[in-house]
């Protein structure tokens, strides 16, 4: 005879319950590195320094005094090769940090926004899934009479 919780009689809802808090911290220790992560880069023999973030876009840049000896073509030549630079570290770290934690990255997730607004989508659903999976279990006390 089928049991009258159908397969919610399986369920081992602690471990669900487990489960799903372990990759909600998963997420938020993802989420932190990311937002740790500083992408950076040097050109003109060290003269020109450039670092990036996830948020703030580029947030150093030195110029080296001595970088003074390039033309101005040259010098943003080199500057403009160590913002690309900057910006691919930056994101090899970021797919890094996603392949330790997840297992891969979708490319689309390399950019910032995408992977905070994939996150908090997944975070709905996932709240969305508990609300229903908590309330088919509390219908089904109910109708049990517990």
């Amino acid at each position: 005879m089928e049991s009258p919780l159908g397969n919610f009689a399986h369920i081992d809802v602690e471990a669900f319950l487990r489960d799903s808090r372990k990759r909600v911290a998963g997420f938020e220790a993802a989420q932190k590195e990311v937002a740790a992560a500083v992408g950076r880069a040097t050109a003109a023999n060290g003269h020109i320094v450039v670092e990036c973030t996830a948020q703030g876009g580029v947030t150093r840049l030195e110029i080296d005094p001595r970088a003074k000896r390039m033309s101005v073509k040259e010098m943003s030549a080199a500057i403009l090769a160590a913002l690309r630079d900057a910006d691919a570290d930056l994101q090899r770290q970021v797919s890094a940090i996603m392949g330790d934690s997840f297992g891969g990255m979708d490319p689309a997730m390399a950019d910032p926004d995408t992977a905070a607004a994939k996150v908090a989508e997944a975070q709905q659903a996932f709240d969305g899934m508990m609300r229903d999976a908590m309330g088919e279990l509390d219908r089904l006390r109910k109708k049990l009479g517990h």
